[in-house]
């Protein structure tokens, strides 16, 4: 090698740059999905869900992420390939970044959920065939685990394997909770009847989610199954009992919501609109005879109202201006609304687990490219897992910043295109799709599956969508869905390649 690593210190900086952008992106993307129901069944606001979800993807990043955090994408490349070249190693990961973020954002854009995994992997893909070909990609290594295969083909079984799990798992569910409660007469009495042994099954299985899938930093994913069952059952058991008072308070709560005047609140809520919109106009005109410092400041607020309009923006508009998405809307079957508010606030604290769990997990995961960038430079050598020490929060940090204000600033478009346009989403559907992808997850995790949250939760809601018929899913996100899936290594693979082959083999060489 022509230089130490030393010498590129500007790798680091730029790395950890673009590990803010691919952040962004991930916030913008990835987090998004989670909250995407809860948005879609209006039990949250989008600024509700962003709020709850920067606070639990943070925490779960900080607090319980892992400081030792893997360099090498999901044993995807080779890392012999580049014992003797970690500078080289350093400046792929650096075109990895940035390409991760930038398909991140073009898939938000484009109202597509991908997978930040996937990204990562086809990212590295490109970049270890450019550095030493496809000799240095693990395309296919037999294990003793299912699907017995790891690599790149483990990636391709993901891709059939998330979805139709987690759609299995939602359908049953949502099967068994439209049966025996929305189903029944007196549904509104029924689901409160239940509800201390929703609590408790929630309760449960979400505790299982976080130890299992989201507290590595702790070692909690270490715990014995015995142990592990034996904590979860007294946390859902406790829970279930102290329901009991609680649900008076939800009842109650429930009972002076629907009491209100529907109609009225509807009129007073279009002529507030109008009075909204009326307003924007008139200053939109008083602007055009306004001095110049005047204009600067009208400027100014306007570049503010359209920052706020990322979190005030409607995402069920869509149902009023696509008739393909109203349609699907208006045929799918209603439900007694007060019933289906029984389960608005277990779908809220299942997608708060799924979010801290998320970035406990693959929040740590999604930065690897960074933390290989910061361990070669601070070590000289390349190694499949780098301790982080108290660096590690500083980068654990960077990534929760950067994925709070993606999820601010452009989150919507993925909370209106999974949570509105794809399937109707009620309360109760939310609470299906939210626990029975997590069900999959928690099992797949434990197991060793190749699975992708992401594809988890599409095909959760995707199989509960199905219960409705074959106007249930709006088939033509799903094309598009299923499509990003497939092109995300594809077009990431490519980007980073083009970029590394760029760096590398230019006539002025300095990294190898």
């Amino acid at each position: 090698m022509a230089h130490p690593v030393s010498d590129y210190e500007w790798i680091v900086v730029a790395g950890a740059i673009g590990s803010f952008f691919a952040a962004f992106g991930i916030g913008a993307n990835d987090v998004a999905n989670a909250f995407a129901t809860s948005v879609g069944s209006r039990a949250l606001t989008v600024k509700q869900a962003c709020v709850l979800a920067t606070v639990f993807e943070v925490s779960g990043a900080i607090l319980m992420g892992s400081h030792v955090t893997g360099t090498i994408r999901k044993s995807i490349a080779d890392i012999d390939c580049f014992v003797d070249e970690p500078a080289v190693l350093m400046y792929g990961c650096l075109c990895v970044i940035f390409s991760v973020g930038g398909w991140l954002l073009l898939a938000s854009y484009l109202e597509m959920p991908v997978s930040t995994t996937h990204s990562c992997v086809g990212g590295m893909i490109g970049m270890a065939m450019v550095a030493h070909g496809p000799a240095c990609v693990i395309w296919a290594e037999p294990t003793d685990q299912f699907p017995y295969v790891k690599g790149v083909s483990a990636i391709v079984i993901s891709w059939f394997l998330s979805p139709l799990l987690s759609a299995i798992s939602a359908m049953g569910l949502f099967l068994l909770v439209r049966t025996t409660v929305l189903r029944a007469k007196d549904s509104y009495d029924r689901a409160f009847k239940v509800y201390p042994l929703l609590v408790g099954v929630t309760i449960f299985i979400n505790a299982f989610f976080i130890i299992y899938k989201g507290a590595k930093g702790l070692g909690l994913n270490k715990t014995p199954l015995e142990m592990a069952l034996g904590i979860s059952l007294a946390i859902s058991a406790v829970s279930a009992l102290l329901t009991t008072p609680l649900s008076r308070l939800i009842r109650a709560s429930i009972d002076a919501t629907h009491s209100t005047d529907a109609p009225a609140a509807a009129a007073a809520g279009v002529k507030e609109l109008v009075t909204k919109g009326q307003m924007r106009s008139d200053e939109l005109d008083v602007s055009k005879t306004m001095p110049p410092m005047s204009r600067l400041a009208e400027a100014g607020g306007q570049i503010s109202r359209r920052l706020s309009t990322s979190i005030d923006v409607d995402p069920h508009a869509s149902i009023q201006d696509n008739s393909v998405v109203g349609d699907m809307h208006a045929q799918a079957e209603v439900f007694d609304p007060k019933a289906e508010a029984v389960f608005r606030y277990l779908q809220i604290f299942t997608a708060c687990c799924d979010s801290f769990a998320h970035g406990a997990n693959d929040v740590a995961n999604s930065i690897g490219p960074f933390a290989a960038i910061y361990a070669i430079h601070a070590t000289g050598e390349v190694s499949s897992k780098s301790d982080m020490g108290v660096a590690g929060y500083w980068i654990l940090a960077l990534g929760g910043l950067g994925i709070a204000t993606g999820l601010l600033l452009y989150g919507y478009k993925i909370m209106a295109a999974l949570g509105v346009k794809i399937a109707k989403i009620t309360p109760a559907r939310g609470f299906a799709i939210e626990l029975g992808a997590a069900l999959i997850i928690i099992i797949g995790s434990r197991l060793g599956w190749p699975l992708s949250t992401t594809h988890c939760q599409v095909g959760a809601t995707t199989g509960v969508a199905l219960l409705e018929g074959k106007g249930g899913v709006n088939k033509y996100i799903l094309v598009k869905t299923a499509v990003g899936w497939v092109i995300t290594l594809v077009v990431v693979g490519c980007t980073a390649a083009l970029l590394f082959a760029w760096g590398i083999h230019t006539p002025e060489q300095h990294l190898a």
